[in-house]
């Protein structure tokens, strides 16, 4: 039985109407272009099968259903606010800012996606909140409106981040990824590469809440290098367009820790557009050296990883059965992707989950991804 049926019958039980709607916002798998969102660089992600599943109805009273906690939070009452409503709070107030209105409604929401794991259960919450109130509302606002929105509604929790994830969920489709330019948030459809090959993602469960982790510190970093920038190169919008000679000029300037991060940004920039070649020319054993060379950036420079991330890239690294791999999403704990051929997949999750359970004594979770629609009414 598909999760889309899991979770709508769940919901059906739940809300027990005749006008019941649902949605289903997808997760966020990022190929390469780790960090380089908030600094206006490039990426290139996709959603994919994995979601966020929500159930809405007209009702008397608008409350918001966990079904995973089994607990409610009623907007416009003044009791306890649940730690999870704050992903719905902030599209409701900004909309409210706007001037939008809608009526009343029950919603009821669960999904597949794993929480805090780099695979933005977050944003798919509130980018598919954002969606229904729109619908609810028949506000008419665009998907890029809306993209907007939920990027704004995503820093009202605190979180310093970027616009990737909420691209990506709105706007991807089946079999493609979505090569971003994060300084207009323009994007092109790129073919994921056909051929006897796997993406597997390796869920370590050491669950991340990025506002509370120096993934903020990160970007605060960055904003505070743009402005040591700007005053020696005029004209300089955001850090990735700094070119290498530029980036020499500024070690003087710079720690040596920040100097690092100006590298990553420059080198993982580079290593989306040699991504998109390797793509093109289904060049797997190059795209597995491509992850690989992400993870020690990220490992090295940009030291957003951590133990258990980097003991299943050794993994990959060390193994024959493995093209490459490399952590995915802010850092911190959360997932690995890993491009495995077709025909090993089964012995390499099973090699990998036990290596993981022999060194940290628990299992990890091992999917297979299929990169999938974005946001959409079913």
């Amino acid at each position: 039985m598909s999760a889309e049926i899991i979770y709508k019958e769940l919901i059906k039980k739940r809300l027990a109407s005749e006008k019941l709607k649902f949605l289903r916002a997808p997760g966020r798998v990022n190929i390469i272009g780790e960090h380089t969102d908030y600094n206006q660089g490039l990426c290139l992600a996709g959603a994919f099968q994995k979601a966020i599943y929500f159930g809405f109805a007209p009702s008397g009273e608008t409350e918001i259903i966990s079904l995973k906690y089994n607990e409610s939070w009623f907007p416009k009452s003044q009791h306890k606010m649940p730690d999870w409503a704050i992903y719905f709070k902030g599209g409701w107030d900004l909309l409210r800012q706007k001037g939008y209105s809608w009526p009343e409604f029950k919603l009821a929401f669960d999904g597949d996606l794993p929480v805090g794991s780099g695979l933005s259960s977050s944003s798919a919450i509130r980018c598919g909140f954002i969606y229904l109130l729109n619908e609810l509302g028949s506000l008419g606002l665009s998907i890029d409106k809306l993209t907007e929105y939920a990027v704004v509604a995503e820093k009202a929790s605190g979180l310093e981040g970027g616009m990737m994830d909420q691209i990506s969920i709105f706007n991807g489709k089946k079999e493609q990824v979505l090569l971003i330019q994060c300084s207009d948030w323009n994007f092109k459809y790129i073919p994921v590469p056909e051929g006897p090959v796997s993406w597997m993602v390796v869920d370590t469960k050491v669950n991340h809440q990025l506002v509370y982790t120096d993934y903020n510190n990160r970007s605060r970093a960055c904003k505070e290098l743009l402005n040591t920038a700007q005053k020696l190169f005029s004209g300089l919008t955001n850090l990735s367009e700094l070119t290498w000679d530029q980036i020499t000029l500024l070690k003087e300037s710079v720690s040596r820790q920040h100097l690092n991060f100006l590298i990553y940004i420059n080198e993982e920039n580079q290593r989306v557009l040699e991504m998109i070649d390797y793509f093109e020319l289904k060049q797997f054993e190059s795209i597995g050296q491509c992850l690989m060379r992400g993870h020690e950036g990220l490992r090295k420079l940009y030291q957003v990883s951590c133990k258990e991330l980097d003991f299943l890239v050794d993994y990959a690294k060390n193994s024959e059965l493995a093209f490459g791999a490399r952590m995915m999403g802010g850092g911190f704990g959360g997932a690995t992707i890993h491009l495995i051929p077709e025909n090993l997949k089964d012995t390499y999750s099973k090699g990998i989950a036990n290596a993981f359970l022999n060194r940290f004594a628990y299992q990890p979770d091992v999917f297979e991804v299929s990169f999938e629609e974005g946001i959409q009414l079913i």
